[in-house]
């Protein structure tokens, strides 16, 4: 397949992704290695424009340019983007949200707290990076050493329930 046609196929995917304006989007081949340039609004299409690219049939890499960039008429101020990704994370039944704080600083979210699992602390970061206005994430969450201690004992995961073993 030639870098000319690959490039085509790039961008016909890139249309075919719905939230995405790909008109925004600059698609540049070379030797197979896909380059996007440009913006988009938010993180979630950032990645989503990335995953497009890389399933194209010949493509061998993805190098992406692309800049998160909160159009003027949405751009939230920093109390509200808090407040999203906190009830964000309130509504997620798998994130403990008494323990974890969120400050943003110029649409960069950081998290901090403390959790059990570390399903925990992926699901926050993810609740987070769906908010509108967030341009990245500093997951600073930590699990707890002495949940995961108890967790596993001899090498077995322990857990709750019938025919668990009782911690």
């Amino acid at each position: 397949m030639t870098d000319l046609s690959l490039e085509q196929a790039v961008r016909s995917a890139l249309r075919h992704e719905p939230f995405l304006d790909s008109e925004r989007i600059v698609v540049t081949v070379s030797a197979g290695v896909a380059k996007l340039a440009g913006e988009v609004e938010t993180r979630t299409q950032k990645l989503a424009a990335r995953y497009r690219a890389q399933c194209v049939s010949g493509v061998s890499e993805v190098l992406d340019e692309l800049d998160v960039r909160t159009p003027h008429r949405i751009e939230q101020r920093v109390d509200d983007i808090e407040t999203g990704v906190m009830n964000a994370l309130f509504w997620d039944a798998a994130v403990p949200t008494e323990r974890i704080s969120a400050k943003c600083e110029k649409g960069w979210v950081t998290l901090t707290g403390e959790v059990e699992r570390p399903y925990q602390r992926t699901s926050a970061e993810a609740d987070a990076r769906k908010i509108r206005g967030v341009i990245g994430v500093t997951n600073e969450i930590k699990v707890s050493p002495c949940a995961a201690a108890r967790a596993t004992r001899g090498g077995v995961i322990a857990t709750k329930g019938v025919g668990a073993p009782a911690l």
